[in-house]
């Protein structure tokens, strides 16, 4: 199954209403889904059925379904989330949109987001998405992103000490060569305003977010 299905939808456990903010991301593909623990919850909210389970099911009990399922000990070193992915690269599963899993818990929220990180040392590409915040990696190279679906802000949060040669195009604050410091908020809230922007990074790396879906 997985290697002919080579996007994984990953849905942990933070509640959501009905799902439908993932529309525009799971069109055109075919998403193997992988539910960490209580976010079968979510996939059934949503519509989705589960490809696979895991969990220490902790947010609520092991779901009766018939589909590959593994049970986690509740101490652990990993979280589920964390497992799950684990699972979709062992199935060769590279790319991966994460769900259900901002919010709440602030150490989670920052732990799943670092996560993409932790993908991308193996291989692999992901976004995390929510109602209203799309996040990925930036790496050094060119990033060229159509603004679809729209959202009113742009953000570039440094996760080295420095990064530099930063430029962006199609935005309504552009910059050219700049060196970005973590911490400092000088990328934070810029806008789009052409259908495609483009991000250069010469070295380091940076959360891109973007937020207030529209």
């Amino acid at each position: 199954m997985a290697a002919e299905r080579k996007c994984g939808l990953i849905i942990g456990a933070a509640p959501w209403q009905d799902g439908r903010f993932l529309t525009p991301y799971l069109a055109g593909k075919d998403w193997m889904v992988f539910c960490a623990d209580g976010g079968y919850a979510n996939a059934k909210a949503a519509g989705l059925e589960p490809d696979f389970l895991i969990g220490d099911w902790d947010s609520g009990e092991k779901p009766a379904l018939d589909v590959p399922c593994v049970t986690l000990p509740v101490e652990k070193d990993m979280t589920d989330l964390q497992a799950a992915m684990d699972e979709a690269l062992s199935m060769g599963v590279m790319e991966l949109l994460l769900c259900g899993c901002t919010g709440g818990r602030l150490d989670h929220t920052v732990s799943n987001l670092l996560l993409l990180e932790w993908l991308a040392e193996r291989g692999g590409q992901g976004m995390v998405v929510d109602e209203d915040n799309e996040v990925r990696l930036l790496t050094p190279g060119v990033c060229r992103l159509e603004d679809r679906p729209h959202y009113h802000y742009l953000s570039l949060v440094p996760l080295d000490h420095k990064i530099s040669g930063v430029t962006l195009k199609g935005t309504k604050y552009p910059l050219e060569r700049a060196e970005l410091s973590r911490g400092d908020t000088l990328s934070i809230s810029n806008e789009p305003k052409n259908p495609v922007l483009e991000i250069t990074i010469g070295s380091g790396r940076a959360l891109l977010i973007r937020s207030q879906k529209e």
